[in-house]
């Protein structure tokens, strides 16, 4: 059985680092295994069943753990925090959706505030098992550019490849677009009920409606499936009520396409700005772009063997760029990348690949953007 003494400090912890982040913190308590005993400061020490599932959206950072508390299994949220009085910094102590927390996580207990009815449990950082990327100028491969943009293409393939096999069935193509599309609407926090949605429509139906009427259609679907929207949290462009203009505009777009025939290079960027007038954000516009818009026109190019259109799609995706920098990729990579750089779409492709690869992975002793420690023969 594994033990993890929180309270007991160890001669070889190096210092903490001057920021600290609830992520991390959240991170390194999903990686503790079944059988954990762990200390808490009010509650004695609990053992951990299943350490729970990582919550993206509004409410506790961790749902569905299952814990033993006092002799007895018990099973709900945790949420975590640097600091102990964030709790009511916070207002969870006011708010329904944290009555289900049955373990608040701190990093801290210097402000000397803990939740009386809660167990609480100080988790130091994790010195062995480092939640911090290890990354830097000095051990940074020289190749690192090239592995990223390595990385990029492989994403790029991957996006083209998505529409193999649907060529000759347009119905079915249309469908695959606007179900990925949505996916991309749904960034903040409504991917699933913006997937859900996608997967109710009725196809045969909405392509005689205009967009008003889609829009409508849409809404009404939304309601029979009694989808819950996320609404706090999220920037007020990714709302809902914001995005199903939008949906229906990309509806109403695919529904009508000729798929013989390719928009000109300089036309393609113009898209959404042309048929999509609600997509008034940059950064939506660069997802569409990226991630559906200029990968499908690039699969239909050589599913008709119009390999120099490919190759100036796959030019066209490799200048796009966004607005706003994905903030852990700044974290992570603001000392050895230009922020520049992080501005373009397909480095961040690259750097997308790498995170599911290897960091998320906790693969860093084999990060390919360092400096190889050992010979390939």
């Amino acid at each position: 059985m594994e033990y993890l003494l929180s309270n007991i400090s160890y001669k070889n912890d190096v210092s903490e680092p001057a920021n600290l982040y609830e992520i991390d913190l959240v991170k390194q308590w999903l990686n503790l295994s079944p059988g954990t005993i762990v200390d808490t400061v009010n509650s004695g020490t609990i053992t951990i069943l299943n350490a729970g599932i990582f919550n993206k959206h509004e409410g506790p950072d961790i749902k569905a753990a299952i814990l033993i508390i006092n002799n007895k299994v018990v099973k709900g949220s945790i949420e975590c925090h640097i600091c102990t009085s964030d709790w009511y910094k916070h207002n969870h102590h006011q708010n329904p959706a944290y009555q289900s927390v049955i373990l608040h996580i701190v990093r801290r207990l210097n402000d000397g505030i803990i939740t009386p009815t809660i167990p609480t449990a100080l988790l130091k950082l994790d010195n062995n098992n480092s939640i911090e990327c290890s990354l830097n100028i000095i051990n940074k491969s020289p190749q690192l550019i090239n592995t990223i943009i390595d990385n990029s293409h492989n994403r790029w393939i991957n996006k083209v490849n998505l529409y193999n096999g649907y060529h000759d069935n347009p119905e079915q193509l249309k469908k695959l677009l606007i179900i990925n599309s949505f996916r991309i609407l749904g960034a903040g926090g409504n991917k699933t009920q913006f997937a859900q949605l996608a997967n109710s429509i009725n196809y045969k139906k909405i392509r005689y409606f205009n967009l008003e009427e889609s829009e409508q259609y849409l809404w009404n679907t939304s309601l029979q499936l009694t989808i819950k929207w996320v609404k706090r949290g999220i920037r007020p462009a990714q709302q809902p009520q914001n995005r199903m203009k939008l949906a229906a505009e990309l509806i109403y777009y695919f529904s009508n396409l000729n798929f013989d025939r390719l928009p000109s290079f300089n036309n393609v960027t113009n898209l959404l700005t042309t048929n999509f007038p609600s997509a008034g954000g940059i950064s939506v516009r660069s997802e569409l772009l990226g991630n559906i818009i200029i990968p499908f026109y690039a699969a239909r190019a050589l599913y008709l063997n119009k390999i120099g259109n490919y190759q100036k799609y796959y030019e066209i995706w490799n200048c796009l760029k966004i607005q706003n920098i994905y903030r852990k990729f700044v974290r992570r990579f603001r000392n050895i990348i230009d922020l520049s750089q992080l501005k373009s779409f397909p480095m961040l492709q690259g750097l997308i690949a790498i995170d599911n690869n290897w960091c998320s992975k906790h693969l860093c002793h084999l990060c390919p953007l360092k400096e190889k420690s050992y010979v390939v023969s």
